[in-house]
């Protein structure tokens, strides 16, 4: 490592370092692909991190209970075994089709051992592609950039406390990254690929246009495909040779685009898919609306753009409270580099897809933090470039000293990603908990909704589940959560009521109640009745989770 390091330091092709040209160079490739030009050390390094991060986000899966996000899934999977593909129709099929095979085969892979939960065997197949993400993210860095730039973002995504934290739950995020950086790898590729071997750039095409089908049947998020376009317009990544002809995007890849996504999401051709859709963006499906954000709840809903939703700063606050300090610092020194080299075509790359992610996100009015899970590869690319950076500079310094090219690897390799690494450790398996330094331990605080993510309602509903007399009233902000586990803790009896809706008036229940009460479910709909309860019920019951409080019980009796 340090003696590729030693080279690397010299080169400008690289452009970072202090002594980096900022003249971008462009490589061409005729007929390879770094998938078939890997070394026996980076593919046992790939593997070896995809075992750690398999290992990080499948540590105690089924510690927290289900969210109802992701009850809206469990949901249509059943809704699936009926024939029913229509059902959550706001997102594509693909994530609820890898989500309907875990859970069936759940029994089969048991056996005589435990039975392997509906938490666990949901959350599944995020855990293992979130995993996998270092693969795409460490080929498309290494394309960019170098091999050792490649492995560090990969390292950062292995064991980033913010990736792991929303590849283990069941949302759609973690399928869209996984395979929006393939396609953005293979695009890239087939552009760096001559004309002049024509068979080896359509075939990289043809392997975008997949990724890119599979990337918008993960989630309805096409616009990555359109920045992607908007930095080929812009940049080229490869200088051709005198007399090579010019090569267009061929039409097949366009195609294949299309047939992956329907084969993939052929739900997307029913007309109730549509009308559902149609009723989402609109926002005729909203129950409740607000997200409370430090300590103040603010509108959270898309009509509220740009500045009457949720505070523009929301992304940005994130970013500097919950990105381990080590990473942080290194991310800000890449991002310094790059706007220095901004020619670079890897720099600027990274450049624009940060921009374009973060003014968009933060000018609209709806704002979650799974979001954000897009953001991290551009974060840990430039945290690597960071790196990379300040190696390379102590390399050239230190360069008298005996042994330099070994120990400034290893101190840099210690500091940015083993000490993070253990950061996630700890935090687990409460990974959304974790707050840097710069939050000063307000972890609940300003993001509690997705923090939480309904950690500890679970635990509210078996006490009162153990507790409440028969035909009590039950009342909350999670309807499908609810139902499952009174079903799984056998208390049908309870009547099961949600706290916004009109039918539930705290003030005038007569019947015995328990209020389940959750910070990050704190709505303009519910706010005077969750007031009218503190002041007029009685707090039987806490849930605290790594001492923050996740759930309070109230109870008229």
């Amino acid at each position: 490592m340090a003696e590729e390091l030693k080279f690397s330091s010299a080169a400008p092709a690289a452009g970072i370092g202090p002594q980096a040209s900022s003249s971008p160079t462009f490589p061409s490739v005729r007929g390879s692909s770094l998938l078939t030009s890997l070394d026996r050390v980076t593919v046992a390094s790939l593997a070896l991190l995809f075992l750690l991060g398999l290992g990080l986000r499948g540590h105690q899966l089924s510690a927290i209970g289900f969210a109802e996000d992701e009850m809206n899934k469990l949901d249509a999977i059943a809704a699936y075994k009926n024939g029913d593909i229509t059902a959550n129709g706001e997102h594509p099929m693909m994530m609820k089709a890898f989500m309907f095979l875990t859970l069936n085969a759940a029994p089969v892979l048991s056996g005589g051992a435990e039975k392997i939960s509906d938490e666990t065997a949901l959350r599944i197949p995020n855990v293992i592609f979130g995993a996998l993400t270092v693969i795409p993210l460490f080929l498309l860095t290494t394309a960019f950039f170098d091999r050792w730039t490649g492995l560090l973002a990969a390292a950062f995504w292995a064991v980033g406390v913010n990736a792991i934290t929303f590849n283990r739950i069941g949302k759609e995020d973690t399928l869209l990254v996984f395979f929006m950086l393939f396609a953005f790898y293979f695009y890239l590729r087939a552009k760096q690929t001559s004309t002049h071997d024509m068979p080896a750039r359509r075939r990289n095409y043809i392997f975008s246009g997949v990724a890119f089908g599979l990337m918008m049947a993960s989630k309805y998020f096409p616009h990555y495909f359109g920045l992607n376009a908007l930095y080929h317009h812009n940049f080229r990544v490869r200088t051709p040779s005198p007399g090579e002809p010019s090569g267009r995007t061929p039409t097949v890849f366009y195609a294949v685009i299309a047939v992956a996504f329907l084969i993939a999401n052929p739900a997307v051709l029913l007309p109730q898919v549509w009308e559902y859709l149609n009723a989402y963006m609109g926002e005729r499906l909203l129950v409740h609306t607000g997200y409370f954000f430090g300590g103040q709840l603010y509108k959270n809903n898309m009509s509220g753009s740009p500045f009457w939703g949720t505070p523009i700063y929301f992304y940005a606050l994130y970013v500097a409270i919950k990105i381990p300090l080590a990473v942080l610092a290194a991310f800000v020194i890449g991002l310094t580099v790059a706007i220095r080299r901004w020619r670079h075509f890897g720099h600027a790359f990274v450049l624009l897809m940060l921009f374009f992610w973060i003014v968009p996100y933060s000018l609209a009015g709806a704002k979650w933090l799974r979001y954000a899970l897009s953001l991290m590869p551009f974060i840990y690319i430039l945290a690597a470039v960071g790196v990379m950076a300040v190696v390379r500079y102590l390399l050239q310094r230190f360069s008298h000293v005996p042994r330099a090219n070994a120990i400034v690897p290893a101190l840099a390799v210690l500091i940015f990603v083993v000490a993070p690494a253990w950061s996630a450790y700890a935090s687990g398996p409460h990974y959304a908990l974790f707050t840097n330094v710069l939050g000063n331990g307000r972890a609940g605080y300003y993001f509690p909704h997705d923090e939480f993510y309904d950690d500890g309602l679970r635990e509210a509903i078996d006490f009162v589940s153990r507790t409440a007399p028969e035909g009590a009233v039950m009342a909350h902000e999670t309807p499908a959560v609810a139902r499952y586990y009174l079903g799984r803790f056998n208390r049908p009896d309870l009547k099961s009521h949600a706290i916004s809706t009109n039918d539930f008036d705290p003030a005038k229940v007569t019947e015995p109640a328990f209020v389940i009460v959750q910070s990050g479910r704190i709505y303009f709909e519910n706010r005077d009745k969750l007031e009218y309860v503190k002041q007029h019920y009685s707090k039987v019951h806490e849930i605290r989770i790594d001492g923050l409080i996740a759930a309070e019980v109230f109870s008229n009796r």
